[in-house]
């Protein structure tokens, strides 16, 4: 089995080390069996995702016919 040196956080090592105790296996294993598992969850977030069209319908909030009322609202200052 090939081994390489990484730093990993103070935080993250002690759940590794606590999960290590837990399930009694070493080290590499613990660590290989958690880098596998997120690896095959970026491949699944990799798949395109289905499209899903969404609508609903609007009601108007200005009679685009009505010119004086076009330009109140726009004559409006926004606060």
């Amino acid at each position: 089995m090939p081994r390489t040196t990484v730093d990993i956080d103070a935080p993250i090592l002690k759940e590794v080390k606590a999960l290590q105790k837990k399930v009694g296996l070493p080290m590499g294993r613990v660590v290989s069996k958690l880098l596998a598992e997120a690896l095959k969850n970026e491949e699944v977030g990799k798949r395109p995702r289905r499209f899903r069209w969404t609508s609903r319908a609007m009601q108007a909030l200005l009679d685009l016919t009505d010119k004086e009322a076009v330009y109140a609202v726009m004559d409006r200052d926004e606060k």
